[in-house]
């Protein structure tokens, strides 16, 4: 599935890390982000200034998909762009341009669907399931609030609400990776 080299998929995926960095400060796993990140020899702020350069290079709405295809080697008559994770080992990213050209969907995959043996959806360490295998887990996710792929402060964001027992509870996945689930109040 890697057509790609590696620096490029590096570069690209740290980029989409950072665009996670404001809901991981929310969810206090700022150290997560660190290890994930020094398991590739990288510093958040090293990570931050390649996500500075490469939001100027993918661009905007109109040019990302062509630009991200460009920077990753890809066709240029692709209309979609599949890799491998190299900074989330097991899931695969695919994103789709609609057929006027632009990006329409974007997020990650696990390749395998180990579901998780928890006793609650609280605690799940960070990235380690995606959006539909989370649902596979815990259940049907009433429809919530999701972001576009170019919200300014979340991208490819998205929040959903389930019931757990009998308690309700929210989840959010960022470009389809699990970041956290808490309990609901009301």
């Amino acid at each position: 599935m890697n057509a790609f080299r590696i620096p490029a998929i590096l570069e690209f995926e740290a980029c989409l890390l950072m665009t996670m960095k404001l809901r991981v400060k929310m969810s206090h796993k700022e150290a997560e982000l660190e290890a994930k990140l020094a398991e590739h020899g990288l510093s958040v702020d090293e990570a931050q200034r390649v996500h500075d350069r490469l939001a100027l290079i993918l661009g905007g709405e109109a040019s990302y998909f062509q630009n991200t295809k460009k920077l990753m080697g890809a066709d240029p008559a692709a209309t979609s762009l599949e890799y491998t994770s190299v900074l989330w080992p097991g899931f695969y990213f695919k994103a789709i341009a609609s057929e006027d050209g632009p990006l329409e969907s974007a997020r990650y995959w696990h390749n395998s669907r180990e579901l998780a043996d928890v006793e609650s959806p609280i605690g799940l360490p960070i990235w380690s399931m995606d959006v539909t295998e989370f649902a596979e887990r815990f259940g049907p996710m009433n429809g919530g609030r999701k972001w576009s792929l170019f919200d300014e402060l979340l991208p490819a964001y998205e929040e959903y609400e389930f019931q757990w027992g009998e308690d309700s509870y929210g989840a959010g996945f960022s470009w389809g990776l699990f970041m956290f689930s808490a309990m609901s109040w009301d």
